[in-house]
């Protein structure tokens, strides 16, 4: 299903209404500027044509007229237009200019001043017409009505209405693009909110469901306080899961070391074959359920550190020596400490995090090579470009490529033949990823795996 933006269609709606208003705008702004050329260039050709009938007379019985060079200046100031004139008699005959000009237009015998739209020889035309009556001298008996008519072409009024739309859509324009661009900043502004609310929840841990404070428009307000209400029941409800199953955890531990204690002594004291196979099995459920106990306790013990812990500068060196201290008590991992070495430079490395939840991260990785890769473990510790890397190196048979991401996840194994939960090195990726680190897998030369986290340096004198 294609993702709609709001943005966008706003942004179409809004360029789609100012292409209407600018399409009836344009044609308003034409019709007026033909208006408004037609109007002027009526007024030039009126004059032209009336100065022309106030020099038309009879003489002789023949009518004259005596055409002034005025008439035509006043029409010849655009050089676009071309223009035709006709003088007829009372009785319809020609006396000067275009014989075809006006043919199909009538006239009225008065003096009244008529315009008409008209063709000319296939050019459209504008004529001014007018009537004058002239009474005839003495000699030639009676005057009559004396027809003036001057046409010009349409073209220096086309020009003139194409100026005019021009200088009139412009400021239009410069106002739409202003007012677009106003429209866009506002727009985007109105959801800049929303990003920001976005940049803070992507910002977040995993495991972080704080309420959203910050201010909001009111028109979103509504989304952020169903936000932080879903939130908060989802924090409520992971709070008793985390609870519920740190509660069963810790309940489960002191039975289940009861149960490997006294399959041990059975062991020690059975003499039958098939006793000891069960007993053996017996110590080795209770042994794993022990460990997924433990585990689990750890995983709600470190999330919970996480979360609520305030962070410090923790020297990674210290925090790795007193990891393997502990897992030296461990009477399960007694004899594989003498195979562990510890490469680390003479300095401490600092980095900004929870103590017990790092050195949960780098117990977890270490047990994890004790369980699944026994011999030879080589732990260094190293910075390089602002970043301290811990390196815990084995020579197991190392991780297919495909189960490397795999691993990582909760209660995934590559390997169900050997001990273990799958909770280990998810919960080392946890830590290193709320301390604003990273963990990878990557093949040891000559065989084995490399536990590779990196997390910021910290400077010593940083503020916690």
């Amino acid at each position: 299903m294609a993702r709609v933006s709001i943005e966008r269609r706003l942004l179409i709606t809004t360029a789609c209404l100012f292409l209407v208003i600018g399409t009836v705008l344009a044609l308003t702004v034409g019709a007026y500027a033909r208006r408004a050329a037609d109007e002027a260039f009526d007024r030039v050709l009126t004059a032209s044509v009336l100065s022309i009938a106030d020099t038309v007379s009879f003489e002789d019985g023949a009518v004259t007229v005596d055409i002034p060079y005025s008439a035509f200046a006043i029409l010849g100031t655009s050089r676009l237009n071309r223009v035709f004139y006709k003088v007829t008699a009372p009785d319809g005959s020609l006396v000067t200019g275009s014989p075809v000009l006006g043919l199909d237009l009538p006239f009225a015998q008065d003096q009244a001043l008529q315009l008409y739209d008209a063709v000319y020889r296939g050019d459209p035309v504008r004529v001014a017409a007018v009537q004058r009556y002239r009474a005839a001298d003495t000699a030639a008996g009676t005057g009559g009505w004396i027809g003036i008519m001057v046409a010009e072409t349409r073209e220096a009024r086309q020009e003139l209405a194409r100026q005019l739309t021009i200088n009139g859509m412009l400021p239009a324009a410069a106002i739409a693009l202003i007012s677009g661009g106003l429209i866009l900043a506002a727009v985007r502004s109105a959801f800049s909110p929303l990003r920001l609310i976005e940049g803070d929840l992507r910002a977040r841990r995993p495991s972080e469901l704080s309420p959203i404070d910050r201010e909001v428009p009111i028109e979103i307000s509504a989304l952020v306080s169903a936000l932080n209400e879903f939130m908060d029941r989802l924090g409520s409800v992971l709070d008793g899961v985390k609870r519920v199953t740190a509660d069963a955890a810790h309940q489960l531990r002191t039975p289940l070391a009861a149960i490997q204690a006294q399959a041990e002594v059975g062991l020690d004291e059975a003499e039958d074959p098939r006793v000891k196979r069960r007993l053996t099995r017996i110590h080795e459920n209770a042994r794993s359920a022990g460990l997924l106990a433990n585990m689990l306790l750890s995983d709600a013990t470190t999330i919970h550190r996480i979360e609520t812990q305030v962070r410090e500068l923790v020297d990674l060196c210290g925090t790795t020596e007193d990891a393997l201290q502990m897992l030296r008590a461990e009477s399960a991992y007694g004899s594989l400490m003498r195979s562990v070495t510890l490469d680390m430079v003479d300095r401490p490395l600092m980095v900004k995090a929870e103590p017990i939840a790092l050195r949960e991260m780098v117990r977890n990785i270490i047990e994890n090579a004790f369980i699944h890769a026994p011999g030879e473990v080589c732990i260094r510790l190293h910075a390089r470009e602002g970043v301290v890397v811990l390196q815990v190196m084995d020579r197991g048979p190392g991780i297919p490529d495909s189960a490397k991401n795999l691993v990582f996840q909760r209660f995934a194994r590559t390997d169900i033949q050997r001990p273990g939960t799958g909770l280990g090195l998810a919960i080392a990726k946890d830590v290193a990823v709320a301390f604003d680190g990273s963990i990878g897998i990557i093949d040891r030369d000559g065989g084995g795996a490399v536990i590779e986290v990196k997390l910021p340096m910290a400077a010593r004198d940083e503020k916690t």
